[in-house]
């Protein structure tokens, strides 16, 4: 019998490849668009903030495992490019890889897609640490509610008074605090607190309910923030939310939530909002 090896080859290749290679070019066909979502910071990286952000994505026409990411992240309501991100599709595991190089830092970008939503991490080295977590949705609904968010930032003082509590019980306590904001907020607020654990092991908690009087840039009016905050062995995680429906006057309908760091002794906040 006399068989002709390539053509026996390319014959096999072209049937093994050709599924896999359609399945491959449709996949990652189905990147191509605008993805929005979060970017959320992981620990303490620098000047890191947490961005809402939008990912164009395109794929290369010669290469369907070639991806490219154009990262605009949301500042006022408007877009501010940051860069482009170029990955490696992966269709049997659904998955995009890349490099981060940058004059500060090294690092590896991982998503997972899974449909519509695609979620990953940006990967610090050499410590593989992760340094942010990306969560972001392919569709206009969701660009559109990104488009409306705003940032509003600055500083603030805070005075802490703890109430007198006739009980004996010392792991439970209650203060009050008082603030006055600046920057792009202005204005004051009070808030009443309740603490629980040993602060000398270094894990506690409290939560709190806290007034805020005063402007969001310009618009003025009052909402109510609530705080739920764990401490563990020193490593915090704080959650400040606006309770929806507590805006009244200008600040009517406003939702969002809130992040606060302390540099040098100093309290900087960080009010994530937007309206209807």
């Amino acid at each position: 019998m006399n068989l002709n090896r390539p053509l026996i080859l390319a014959v096999l290749s072209a049937c093994f490849c050709v599924p896999v290679c359609s399945q491959t070019s449709t996949v990652s066909a189905n990147l191509v668009g605008d993805w929005s979502g979060e970017s959320i910071c992981v620990g303490e990286v620098g000047a890191c903030k947490d961005e809402q952000v939008v990912y164009h994505i395109s794929v290369d026409p010669a290469d369907a495992t070639k991806v490219k990411i154009g990262a605009d992240k949301i500042v006022n309501g408007k877009p501010e490019f940051m860069g482009d991100i170029d990955l490696k599709y992966d269709a049997r595991d659904n998955t995009l890889t890349g490099e981060l190089k940058t004059p500060r830092y090294r690092g590896v970008w991982e998503f997972t897609v899974k449909g519509n939503m695609m979620w990953g991490a940006l990967i610090l080295l050499p410590e593989r640490r992760i340094g942010r977590q990306i969560r972001v949705t392919k569709g206009e609904a969701t660009k559109a509610t990104t488009a409306t968010t705003n940032h509003a930032t600055g500083p603030f003082e805070v005075k802490l008074t703890p109430l007198a509590d006739k009980s004996l019980e010392t792991s439970l306590g209650r203060m009050t605090a008082e603030k006055e904001w600046h920057g792009d907020v202005e204005g004051t607020s009070t808030a009443q607190m309740l603490t629980g654990g040993d602060v000398k092991t270094g894990s506690a908690g409290y939560v709190a309910m806290e007034k805020f009087t005063g402007s969001v840039k310009g618009r003025k009016g009052t909402f109510i923030l609530q705080h739920s905050a764990i401490m563990t062995k020193g490593k915090g995680d704080l959650t400040i939310t606006i309770v929806p429906d507590s805006g009244t006057d200008e600040l009517k309908g406003i939702a969002g939530k809130l992040t606060i760091k302390i540099e040098g002794g100093k309290h900087f906040y960080d009010l994530e909002y937007n309206f209807p």
